[in-house]
């Protein structure tokens, strides 16, 4: 999978995505809270966007720098986040070399990768003997409802996630690396339809592999099949399922 779609769709997003990103928000915030209270050292964050995760962690950084990496230059362009070093990458071919780190943080991120056991493995590989990380990625589960749809009525597709298992699994084989996992859920709610896919298109998340079929018959046959199955009150739900990964000190590496 290339990384080019991806990075137009946030590029184009650069101006709604903080109002959009009512998730990436709260998992931000919640991932800031997994973090040291004081971040010593240099450190990167992988797929910084605008920076909801970068202003939670600055106030805390002394010392090094902190590198903000980010595969979309329309995102970093507007990026609120001084004191940070904006750096244009792709998380999957960082521009550094291994121990150039003493911390790594990402969050809504790591699940666009397209080999995330190759990548993920070579990312850990920046950090410092003892370095710690903080990683957030949604799960599978992540906008079930919305892939439900689509399979009933035809109309559109969602992004493959991968199991929680896998990045058990995959940070279990890593030499050296101790983690520890956590799993959450988190369900927002939308007005219609409409608001539902007008907040992820803000948002950027609009990539799929698959074929997306848009024909006006289509997607109101999808509105209402969505709001029969997934509504309630008045709304529509969505429901996020997100991968917490962390580990304060990452002991010197065994292989």
């Amino acid at each position: 999978m290339s990384a080019t779609p991806i990075r137009r769709r946030f590029d184009r997003a650069g101006s709604t995505y903080e109002d959009a990103a009512r998730v990436q928000r709260l998992v931000a915030a919640r991932l800031a809270a997994l973090c040291p209270p004081a971040l010593d050292g240099d450190v990167l964050e992988i797929g910084a966007g605008s920076g909801l995760l970068t202003r939670e962690l600055l106030p805390r950084h002394g010392g090094g720098a902190y590198v903000a990496l980010d595969l979309s230059p329309g995102m970093l362009a507007r990026a609120a986040m001084p004191g940070a070093v904006k750096v244009v990458a792709d998380g999957e071919r960082p521009p550094f070399g291994p121990g150039s780190f003493d911390f790594l943080c990402s969050a809504s991120a790591m699940h666009w990768y397209a080999d995330p056991a190759a990548s993920l493995a070579a990312d850990l590989r920046l950090l410092r003997p003892s370095g710690g990380f903080a990683l957030a990625l949604y799960v599978a589960g992540t906008l079930w409802e919305l892939a439900e749809a689509s399979r009933a009525t035809g109309f559109g597709s969602v992004f493959p996630m991968r199991p929680t298992a896998f990045y058990r699994e995959l940070f279990a084989s890593l030499p050296g690396v101790r983690a520890t996992f956590a799993e959450e859920r988190h369900v927002v709610r939308h007005d219609s339809v409409r608001a539902m896919l007008a907040s992820l298109k803000g948002a950027g998340v609009t990539h799929t592999p698959g074929v997306k079929a848009g024909s006006p018959g289509r997607y109101r046959e999808f509105a209402r099949h969505y709001e029969a199955r997934h509504g309630t009150g008045g709304t529509v739900e969505t429901t996020y399922a997100v991968a917490m990964i962390w580990s304060v000190q990452r002991p010197h590496d065994q292989g």
